[in-house]
Order: structure tokens, then C-alpha cells, then sequence
């Protein structure tokens, strides 16, 4: 069976080279041109290598890689790093990458470090397997009592690297929040039960919650209550899009 293969780059002159001569050789090969659009690939496919560029727009290569590493650092899969910032070797040298090579690359440089890669990571013994989400600095906890409305911002979220733990309300909110010490919590700002700035005021009076990122989005629906909201870690989110709050999540939850 072929070897999977990600390709990630925001070039598509280059992805398409290096796809078209990586199935040549015959791996299968998926392209796309960012780090948001990967990780929503991690959700269908399990490729057995990651080709990675760095300077790419949205979170980028280190952003990518940062959501899909496990608490002690390993990644979801192999990732060999592609790109023109030859000086960035020293930064990850202590990270757990399986290769780095400089653009531009010559073919041949680039199939042998890939079949080294699938060698080596073929005789290597391998623990439990890590999903995606995983990572306690990746769990967030959403209160919506809307469900198909919720689990459309779990997909959303779930595409660029969070996972969900979904209430209904507000006081469930506080109850799982002070449980499982998420990475942020997102709720509305008409929260069922407990409005948001019901729930921040209790939130921010525990020392595990103080600083906790909280998103609060259909903000402009009781601007009244935003002015009760001391703004600090606190995201405003107008509307009720699941793109807006996956954003906001992850621009400012992995600040």
C-alpha cells in the first residue's frame, strides 16, 4: 500500500511540483495551503509523513506543529520541515521533528530524506496513538444550549486542533470549567441561566480561573452586560459564526 503523504505549503507552484514528482514515486499524496487546512485533514486522513513549509500565512508551520504535538512534545505524525529559512535548523534541533531540509531542494535531496524518514519510522515501536485534541491546552469548554448549534462549533473548533466539552448553561459552564482546567471557555454572552458576565465575575474570584481566556461571542446582542465585563483575557465575538469563534479561539486561547 502506497505511503500517505501531506503536503503543506502556500506556494501551489511548488506544492504541485513536489505532488506531481512525490506521485511519480509512488506515494499518495494530499496537498493544501495552510495550517488550518492540515489540521482539518488530520481529521480524515492518518498520513505517515508531514511535508512541511513554515512561512505560510494563519498560524503558520510552527503554529501547526504546536497544535499537533502531545503534552511532552512528539507529534501526531512525522513531520519533515520544507523551507527557506535555513537559520531556523538551530530552532528545531530540540524539537521532535524527523527531518529539516532548505528550499530550494533538489529532488533528489528531498526522496531521500523522505524514504529515510519512512524507514525509520517504520522500525520504530510506537505507544498508544494521540488524537488530535488530546493535549490539555487544547480542551475547551462551550456553553450552548442550542445542540445542533454546538456541535457545529465543535466541528469548527475541532478543525483547527481544539477539542470540546459541551453544556448547556451557564452554571454548568463554572462546574466544568473549575473540573477539568481548560485551556479557555466560550459561551455567549445571553448564557442560559447565567449570562456571561454572571459567570466571568464568579469565574475570575477562583485563583485556577482568574486568567482564563474566555470568548464571548453574540456580544452585541446585550451590549449593556459587555460594560460589566473587565476585558482583560476576554475576547468579543460578534455574531455566532463557528469560523469567528474558531479563529478567536485560536488567536487568542494559544496566544
Amino acid at each position: 500500500m502506497a505511503k500517505k503523504i501531506l503536503l503543506v505549503d502556500d506556494d501551489p507552484n511548488i506544492c504541485m511540483m513536489l505532488g506531481d514528482f512525490l506521485v511519480a514515486e509512488g506515494y499518495e499524496v494530499t496537498q493544501v495551503h495552510s495550517g488550518e487546512e492540515a489540521l482539518g485533514c488530520l481529521a480524515e486522513i492518518k498520513p505517515d509523513l508531514i511535508i512541511l513549509d513554515m512561512g505560510m500565512p494563519g498560524m503558520g508551520g510552527t503554529g501547526f506543529i504546536e497544535h499537533i504535538s502531545n503534552a511532552s512534545g512528539h507529534l501526531i505524525a512525522p513531520v519533515l520541515v520544507l523551507t527557506a529559512r535555513g537559520e531556523m535548523a538551530e530552532y528545531f534541533a530540540t524539537k521532535h521533528i524527523a527531518g529539516f531540509i532548505t528550499k530550494p531542494a533538489a529532488p533528489d535531496e528531498l526522496l531521500a530524506e523522505v524514504q529515510r524518514i519512512l524507514f525509520v519510522e517504520s522500525d520504530l515501536p510506537h505507544d498508544e496513538p494521540f488524537l488530535l485534541g488530546q493535549n490539555p491546552r487544547r480542551v475547551l469548554v462551550l456553553a450552548e444550549p442550542n445542540h445542533i448549534r454546538a456541535n457545529a462549533y465543535r466541528e469548527a473548533l475541532g478543525k483547527v486542533g481544539f477539542s470540546v466539552e459541551a453544556v448547556r448553561t451557564g452554571p454548568e459552564a463554572i462546574e466544568t470549567t473549575i473540573a477539568l482546567h481548560p485551556a479557555g471557555l466560550i459561551l455567549p454572552m445571553d448564557a442560559e441561566l447565567l449570562s456571561a458576565d454572571a459567570v466571568l465575575e464568579i469565574l475570575r474570584k477562583l485563583p485556577s480561573s482568574k486568567a482564563l481566556p474566555v470568548i464571548v461571542y453574540n456580544a452585541e446582542k446585550s451590549p449593556e452586560r459587555w460594560l460589566f465585563i473587565d476585558p482583560r483575557n476576554v475576547t468579543k465575538v460578534n455574531g455566532m459564526e463557528g469560523q469567528d469563534i474558531a479563529q478567536a479561539a485560536l488567536k487568542n486561547i494559544l496566544k
